[in-house]
C-alpha cells in the first residue's frame, strides 16, 4: 500500500474516533451545569469539546472504531448522540429542580413579576435566577466539572461505543419525576409561610372589613420570604448537594 494511503486510511481513523467522542461528550458539556450555562460563551464550550474529546482519542482509552460505510458511521453517531443526550440531561436536572424550586418561591411571596437574566432559553424569576447561579458556582467550587469528566472516561468501560442498551430509560423518567418532587419539597418552607398568611389575612378581614389587609399584608409576605430565603439558602443548598447523586446516577 502507498505511503500516502496507509496514512489517509490511518487519519480517517482519527477523525472517525475523535467524531464519535464528540457526538456522546456534546451534550454532557452543554447540558453540564456551570459549564453549560447560557452565558458561557459558545466558543468556550466548543474548545472544551474539542480539547476533551482529542485527549480520549490520544490517550488509547478507546479503539478506533470498525465502520465499513457513511451508513454505519451515521448510525454509530446517533447512537452515541443518544447516549450522551441521557447523560446530558440527567446532569442538568440538578439546575433544572433548583430553577422549579426559585420559581414556585417566587410565586409565593410575590416576586413572581421581578425577572432576572436569561440563564435559560429565557427570562427566569429573581429567586429562581439566585438558586440556579448559587447551585453552579458551588458544584464548581467543589470540583464537580473534573468528576464528570473523570467518570465520563470511565462509562467507556461500562457503555461501549453504540451500546445504546447501556441506558435505562425509565431511570430518567424516575429521575424526572423525582426531581419536580424534591423541587416541591426544597420550597415547601415557603409554600407553609403564605398558607400561614393567607390564613391570618383571612381572620383580620373578617374582624376589620375596612381595612385594606392587601396593602400591609403584600408587603409582609414579600419581607418574610425574603427573609426566609436568607436563612435557609445555604441549608437548601446542602440538602440538594446530598441529594444530586441519586438524581444523576452516573456520577
Amino acid at each position: 500500500m502507498p505511503v500516502s494511503l496507509a496514512l489517509t486510511a490511518e487519519l480517517t481513523g482519527w477523525i472517525t474516533l475523535i467524531m464519535v467522542i464528540m457526538a456522546r461528550l456534546s451534550f454532557v458539556i452543554f447540558l453540564m451545569p456551570g459549564i453549560g450555562e447560557q452565558t458561557v460563551p459558545v466558543r468556550v464550550r466548543i474548545g472544551l469539546l474539542l480539547a476533551f474529546s482529542t485527549a480520549i482519542a490520544a490517550a488509547g482509552i478507546l479503539r478506533q472504531p470498525d465502520v465499513t460505510g457513511l451508513p454505519d458511521f451515521f448510525v454509530l453517531l446517533f447512537l452515541e448522540s443518544t447516549i450522551g443526550l441521557f447523560l446530558g440531561v440527567l446532569l442538568r436536572l440538578s439546575i433544572w429542580l433548583l430553577s422549579m424550586a426559585g420559581t414556585l418561591v417566587a410565586q409565593v411571596i410575590g416576586l413572581s413579576q421581578m425577572l432576572g437574566i436569561a440563564l435559560e432559553t429565557e427570562a427566569q424569576t429573581m429567586t429562581a435566577n439566585i438558586f440556579a447561579m448559587a447551585g453552579a458556582a458551588l458544584l464548581l467550587s467543589m470540583d464537580y466539572h473534573i468528576s464528570v469528566f473523570v467518570r465520563f472516561t470511565e462509562l467507556y468501560g461500562e457503555i461501549p461505543l453504540g451500546m445504546i442498551t447501556g441506558i435505562d430509560p425509565m431511570f430518567l423518567i424516575r429521575s424526572g419525576f423525582g426531581a419536580f418532587g424534591f423541587a416541591v419539597l426544597l420550597a415547601w418552607p415557603f409554600v407553609a409561610v403564605n398558607l400561614l398568611y393567607n390564613l391570618c389575612l383571612g381572620f383580620i378581614n373578617k374582624a376589620l372589613p375596612s381595612l385594606m389587609v392587601a396593602f400591609v399584608g403584600a408587603p409582609f409576605i414579600v419581607g418574610a420570604g425574603m427573609l426566609l430565603l436568607a436563612l435557609s439558602m445555604s441549608t437548601i443548598l446542602m440538602v440538594w448537594m446530598d441529594r444530586i447523586p441519586s438524581l444523576i446516577g452516573w456520577l
